[in-house]
């Protein structure tokens, strides 16, 4: 039987200097006669070309069998016996290797076998940990000692962390990374070291960094635009040239580009090659590749939920209209109980990301017993956000009710107008707009109306709605799942709620609030109708789980309800199951709902987040 044995690195040695590992061999000691580790499984016995047990730490173990030539090769049809000689000499280096890679570097390794079977020993010692680190840096940077201290800070292998090679390398790319990001384009690691003693396994760090000066933005270079004005995109810069760089400021212009609707595809960058060429050069050029949208769309689009019904319609988009830039859309949407034609545009966004926007849209609909056909035109301002936005319009509200008996015969009919100030914040920090995981969505609204200035009735209004999103961690029977939660509050303060336009007043039910119910079921009974109320409650709590990539499984309970008076208020709940289903568009969402107080399961389907 043949061994070989492998010894660690001398305690005086480097064993890893500005930026890689050495290493040495010498003969070495037994194992420790007390040392106690698990072997590792292994695969079939005929699947194999000879036998391979390594006895290591865990997680040696898979790379052992991994990535060491002698482990591959055992798997493998055209594995050749003549090879085995030459598989056997490399592996001791091999293993000693990884386990550098996993930080021990007082690991002494034992080879055993022969072309039937081979034994791998491996006695790890003790991992390897950080035992000091010396930031230098030199430059434009020093001159700033809070800046300098600023980027110390991130540097990600503190004293007192485990020390692996492969994070080493990047924990120095990273700090570097990010000063470069700061302005610091000319930065680069000038000196590094790492003295390993891996008799005390511990590591000192020496990194010195050459930040050359802080550059500032220069001229805007625009690639890309045919159809829109220059302004447009000069409106959109998150920087002026001379400002300091930063490229975070580079990645919200980019976002802007992207969500402004001018644009399919946009890139904002830096001219690298430009800063290359002269080491002169102070300010760095801004290269901008935009891929512009057609100025005219036409939509066509089909569906179905159990709240609406079947659903058509058909939509126009103009990006640039009369060629001021102004984007218009219009809109006819047919459900089974509501139709709704508006039409809308909107100015180009400004340079601090402010616009007007303007519309109209004519609505009726039939739910619960009331028919209602409504009119509505809005003006107002309002300001882009990279994850939001907030508008402040005044609008003007006009409707003609009527409630119908379950029998169907006309009961009441009257008329409302209002004319709405209002004010609408969005605000969406999820880690997908599609599939979230984790983040939150925000939505509020602060509105009113007064008799003075021709209201029917004076009011005003509060509502918020908030969703949340947790991932679940770790290895338990929940783990990789998603629980949501959401919340959601409503208040109008006035005398009644007569004469008040119906949209200011709440309801609740549905795929995408209170489940068990159907859509807009609870409110206020008003002649054989469900009316809206003044006040809306509503909580909810999902957990999502992983069946296959496309597909969770859902369980949910949610509680609420809409109500005029607060006197005897009480809740519904309405709880069941579900399943999801991965779209382009937004999960498909199929529930099975058991409501409380309508004491039935009902059946709801909806494609993605009421955001």
């Amino acid at each position: 039987m043949a061994g070989v044995w492998i010894a660690p690195l001398a305690a005086s040695e480097v064993a890893a200097g500005p930026d890689a590992a050495s290493t040495s061999a010498s003969v070495a000691q037994p194992l420790s006669p007390n040392l106690q580790l698990k072997p590792s499984g292994d695969v079939e016995p005929d699947a194999q070309r000879y036998r391979l047990e390594i006895v290591a730490p865990e997680d040696l173990q898979a790379p052992i069998r991994e990535r060491t030539l002698l482990g591959r090769w055992r798997l493998r049809a055209d594995y050749d016996p003549d090879q085995f000689d030459s598989l056997f000499a490399r592996l001791p280096d091999e293993v000693l290797g990884l386990a550098r890679q996993q930080g021990y570097f007082a690991a002494r390794v034992r080879v055993t076998g022969d072309a039937a079977a081979v034994r791998i020993e491996v006695d790890a010692g003790e991992r390897a940990t950080v035992r000091a680190v010396r930031l230098e840096l030199r430059g434009g940077l020093s001159a700033d000692p809070s800046l300098a201290a600023s980027w110390q800070s991130r540097w990600m292998l503190p004293a007192g962390a485990p020390f692996f090679p492969e994070r080493w390398e990047q924990a120095k790319r990273s700090l570097l990374e990010a000063i470069q990001s700061g302005g610091f384009l000319r930065a680069r690691v000038a000196d590094s070291e790492a003295l390993i003693d891996p008799q005390s396994a511990t590591a000192d760090l020496h990194v010195v960094i050459e930040s050359g000066v802080r550059m500032t933005f220069g001229v805007l270079r625009i690639g890309g635009l045919e159809r829109y004005d220059r302004q447009l995109v000069e409106n959109l810069r998150t920087f002026r040239e001379g400002d300091p760089y930063s490229f975070e400021a580079l990645v919200r212009m980019q976002s802007r580009l992207t969500a402004v609707g001018y644009f399919s595809s946009a890139t904002v960058a830096p001219d690298l090659e430009a800063v290359a060429r002269d080491p002169a050069l102070s300010e760095v050029p801004v290269l901008v590749e935009l891929r512009e949208m057609q100025s005219r769309r036409v939509a066509l689009g089909a569906g179905f939920s159990t709240d609406h019904g079947p659903r058509a319609q058909i939509g126009l988009d103009h990006r640039n209209l009369f060629g001021t830039g102004w984007q218009a859309e219009s809109v006819l949407v047919v459900e089974g109980a509501r139709q709704r034609l508006f039409a809308n545009a909107r100015s180009p966004l400004s340079a601090d990301a402010r616009y007007l926007g303007v519309g109209s849209s004519l609505d009726r609909q039939d739910i619960t017993g009331e028919r209602v056909l409504r009119t509505s035109t809005y003006g107002g301002i309002g300001q882009r956000r990279v994850d939001g936005d907030g508008f402040l319009a005044l609008t003007h509200q006009s409707e003609n009710r009527r409630l119908e008996a379950a029998a169907g015969s006309q009961v009441e009919r009257d008329s409302r107008v209002a004319l709405v100030l209002g004010y609408t914040y969005t605000l969406n920090r999820v880690d997908s707009p599609t599939e979230p995981q984790r983040g939150y969505t925000l939505s509020g609204q602060l509105s009113g109306a007064s008799q003075s200035l021709g209201s029917d009735r004076s009011f005003g209004r509060a509502y918020a709605r908030a969703r949340r999103f947790w991932p679940v961690g770790g290895d338990g029977l929940f783990a990789g799942g998603t629980v949501v939660g959401l919340a959601e509050l409503g208040v109008v303060a006035a005398g009644s709620r007569e004469d008040i336009p119906s949209e200011n007043l709440f309801r609740t039910g549905g795929a995408q609030s209170l489940r068990g119910y159907r859509y807009q079921s609870l409110g206020v009974p008003e002649a054989g109708a469900i009316t809206g109320g003044r006040y809306l409650v509503l909580g909810s709590l999902e957990y999502q789980h992983p069946v296959t990539p496309v597909v969770k499984a859902a369980v949910f309970y949610d509680r609420g309800n809409a109500t005029d008076s607060l006197a005897g208020f009480s809740t519904y709940a309405g709880y069941g199951a579900g399943a999801r289903w991965k779209t382009p568009i937004g999960p498909l969402m199929v529930d099975l709902a058991w409501g409380e107080d309508s004491r039935r399961p009902r059946l709801h389907l909806a494609v993605g987040y009421g955001f």
